[in-house]
């Protein structure tokens, strides 16, 4: 169990590298990604419309492959100081995850098809927030739950 303490942040790492390396390649001017930045209705017009084939290409193929090993690896390293004390202490960085995909999935949705709907970037927007308030329950119970073993002994 111990190899996955440090297995999988290392993983997550990476893939945060290899995210920001691909992420780094779908600014507009100093417009950042969806998964980075609540936009309005027009910034994403404007994002959207500024995006090159060659972006675009990038957004729905490497850089959202990243994301999800980056998720998968996050979610799964935030619960393991908390799975020992029950699955439903593993509910925010379950939802963390579950949110993320669905961010990138309304992401790809509008890079593929446009943005037609205000709605569609509000949807956006409320996904993105709960995605990230989420990922912050998960980090805090992560914390606690590693001081509380720490506090016990160890793993």
């Amino acid at each position: 169990m111990r190899v996955l303490y440090w297995a999988l942040p290392i993983a997550a790492a990476l893939a945060y590298g290899v995210w920001q390396y691909f992420a780094a390649q779908v600014y507009v001017g100093d417009l950042p990604p969806f998964d980075l930045h609540l936009y309005s209705f027009d910034e994403a017009r404007t994002y959207l419309a500024g995006l090159t084939p060659a972006a675009k290409a990038i957004y729905l193929g490497p850089l959202h492959q990243a994301d999800t090993v980056l998720l998968l690896a996050l979610s799964a390293t935030l619960m393991l100081p908390v799975r020992r004390l029950g699955w439903l202490w593993c509910l925010p960085a379950l939802a963390y995850a579950g949110f993320d995909l669905l961010e990138n999935d309304f992401v790809a949705s509008l890079l593929r098809n446009g943005l037609h709907e205000i709605g569609e970037v509000a949807m956006l927007g409320i996904v993105t927030g709960a995605k990230f308030a989420a990922l912050g329950l998960a980090v805090i119970l992560a914390l606690w739950g590693l001081w509380r073993l720490r506090a016990r002994g160890g793993a």
